[in-house]
């Protein structure tokens, strides 16, 4: 544990030094901004905070920090580096609670180092403030004078969604419990991918943190993720000329396998796509040459003939289900209640493959991924309107599994 001399003697200005750890763009192949972060010689840096938290000195602490760090950033050799990286720069949001909001001490701090604001990406961990009046002002007189705002560690037990609509933050990190093993699990995927979307449709970026491997960096990549930071790019490290030889080669590995990626992926759903198609286009086919008597036989053949396909229903022009819900041979559909095939009679009315074919002028449809309420699996749904020769129109729908 750190004694309060030892802390006494950081806050004096000795034995605290500074390093750097590297943000880096893959579209634009370069270091494209520095994280600041405090290291203490002779201990670990949370023991040190958590000194200053215990003895009432970490308002003290923090601004030490910061000025500590905007001074070190501006005396930087940067490398011929046009336009500079910015620096990320950590803000112990906590201090708010204590009533300090309106000191003026950042901007300060940042005019005294000579470093415009504009450069300057606060990081703020919203889930340790207790009052969200001060916190949003905070950020918005900060944004008015020119600062980036970040949010930091999203993704964590405390983190606060709502916060992000208060915030309007520029970038949002997530944390390295979102981006651990995420080639491996699908929901920590998906979880990273609505986040990204988010982020997007309110015009801020998203930062994985913590990336330590290439599976990490192409899945993020891959999921829409705009920046990166992590042990794979660097550790943190003292300031210093940066000798960037490595890194920039990285860099355009990377962009080279996310372009790669992508053109597979777009032609893999392209011939997806083709292959739904032909296969709403052919049931149909089948459907309109035979008796409504014969529409289970045609689609249960349908479904044990084509593999992939996981279940077969036919809808009425109302949107009601003729007939039963067709399954693959072998399906195991999730045991609860909450999934289980149509009947006949159900009424699919308000489903997106239905009502998109009702006075859109679209004959056919397919569906984004989503949880088939039949199986509990995941699925993909495609659907076409047909004109029987009975004079009746039917809505034929194919869900294939994922």
């Amino acid at each position: 544990m750190v004694s309060g001399n030892a802390l006494d003697g950081l806050l004096r200005g000795g034995g605290l030094d500074v390093h750097f750890q590297p943000v880096v763009c893959l579209k634009q192949q370069r270091v494209i901004g520095l994280e600041a972060l405090a290291r203490p010689q002779a201990l670990p840096v949370n023991e040190l905070f958590a000194e200053a938290r215990r003895t009432g000195s970490l308002l003290h602490l923090d601004r030490h920090c910061r000025q500590l760090a905007l001074s070190t950033y501006a005396g930087m050799v940067l490398a011929e580096s046009e336009p500079p990286p910015l620096l990320f720069l950590n803000f112990e949001a906590s201090v708010l609670d204590t009533g300090v909001l309106g000191s003026g001490a950042l901007i300060q701090a940042v005019r005294q180092a000579g470093v415009p604001p504009s450069q300057v990406v606060i990081e703020i961990n919203e889930s340790v403030v207790g009052n969200t009046e001060a916190l949003i002002t905070f950020v918005n007189v900060h944004r008015d004078l020119g600062f980036l705002i970040a949010l930091d560690d999203l993704g964590t037990g405390q983190s606060n969604l709502p916060r992000i609509s208060q915030l309007r933050p520029d970038v949002i990190k997530l944390d390295r419990s979102l981006i651990d093993g995420i080639e491996k699990d699908f929901f920590q995927q998906e979880t990273v991918k609505s986040l990204t979307h988010l982020s997007r449709s309110i015009g801020c970026l998203v930062l994985a943190e913590g990336i330590e491997t290439v599976e990490e960096l192409d899945c993020c990549a891959g999921l829409g993720a705009d920046l990166f930071q992590g042990y794979f790019f660097g550790r943190p490290a003292p300031a210093a000329p940066r000798e960037d030889n490595d890194l920039p080669l990285s860099l355009r590995e990377a962009s080279e396998r996310l372009r790669v990626r992508a053109v597979a992926g777009i032609r893999q759903r392209h011939a997806t796509g083709q292959r739904m198609a032909w296969l709403v286009e052919q049931g149909c086919r089948r459907l309109q040459g035979a008796e409504r008597s014969d529409f289970d036989a045609v689609l249960a053949a349908l479904v044990a003939g084509e593999g992939g396909v996981e279940a077969a229903y036919l809808l009425d022009s109302r949107g009601i289900q003729v007939g039963d819900t067709h399954l693959r041979p072998g399906t195991v559909h999730t045991n609860t209640l909450l999934f289980s095939p149509g009947y006949r009679g159900s009424d699919h009315s308000t489903k997106e493959y239905f009502y998109s074919l009702i006075g859109t002028g679209l004959t056919r449809f397919t569906t984004e991924n989503y949880i088939s309420l039949a199986t509990g699996h995941l699925c993909r749904t495609v659907a076409m309107w047909l004109d029987h020769p009975d004079g009746d129109s039917y809505v034929l729908c194919i869900d294939l599994k994922l």
